[in-house]
């Protein structure tokens, strides 16, 4: 039997990753030349440019802080290469542990033994996993133009904009908190911590609008900390 670990740390896997991580930084690059190129035609001087990029590279380390503890938490089931091909390009935490976890439900198998089970169980991680997020670029493709042009229009003639964005993010809350509040009483506690974390700092940020930008990253951390607390005083 080829055990997971052998496919999920094999040679040619890395090798595939890293030519699909290649190519989007030579797409983002070329994007990124495009646009500078485009602003200098419309007139843009090279400092707001540079503000732009600055502000734009500071943005996206923050958030690059959980996407690293993200990846920390699914290699310990799935291996370094798979989470470090998910998180880089188009995955996020919530959706590959719930789809992994899911998974590995249905074939019988504890998540935190994929890697020592059968090499089958990993492969229908991943094609779970892939199958799943491919709606979400094929649904951007299709439907994206409309949405946003008429996310634009509402917002510029009404209030419906708002109430339009809000609903959807409501939506996502009533898919992931239901699994997260009635799972096992570690995981509750875990959300309950994560809320009182992002509520604390929210109020905080009103004074120094700087720990906005960390609010994320911080709360992602105190409730991964808080978790290990919860499971050994609450778990079976």
């Amino acid at each position: 039997m080829v055990k997971g670990s052998v496919v999920a740390g094999s040679p040619l896997l890395y090798i595939l990753i890293a030519i699909g991580l290649i190519y989007v930084v030579v797409i983002a690059v070329i994007s990124a030349r495009r646009a500078a190129k485009r602003c200098r035609e419309l007139g843009i001087t090279k400092e707001t440019i540079n503000n732009v990029i600055k502000a734009s590279i500071t943005s996206a380390i923050v958030p690059s802080i959980a996407v690293l503890l993200g990846f920390v938490t699914l290699s310990v089931t799935l291996g370094a290469a798979w989470p470090w091909w998910r998180l880089s390009v188009i995955g996020s935490l919530s959706y590959e542990v719930m789809a992994s976890q899911y998974t590995a439900d249905g074939m019988g198998i504890a998540l935190s033994s994929v890697l020592s089970s059968d090499a089958n169980v990993f492969g229908a991680i991943i094609l779970v996993m892939t199958i799943g997020v491919m709606i979400e670029p094929l649904a951007v493709v299709i439907l994206a133009k409309k949405y946003s042009t008429g996310l634009m229009k509402a917002s510029g003639s009404s209030d419906w904009g708002q109430i339009l964005s809000g609903v959807f993010f409501l939506g996502m809350f009533a898919v992931y908190l239901p699994i997260m509040m009635f799972t096992d009483l570690p995981t509750t506690l875990t959300l309950v911590t994560s809320l009182i974390v992002t509520v604390l700092c929210g109020i905080a940020s009103q004074k120094a609008a700087w720990l906005g930008n960390f609010t994320m990253a911080i709360a992602l951390i105190v409730s991964m900390s808080s978790s290990v607390l919860w499971v050994s005083l609450f778990a079976k």
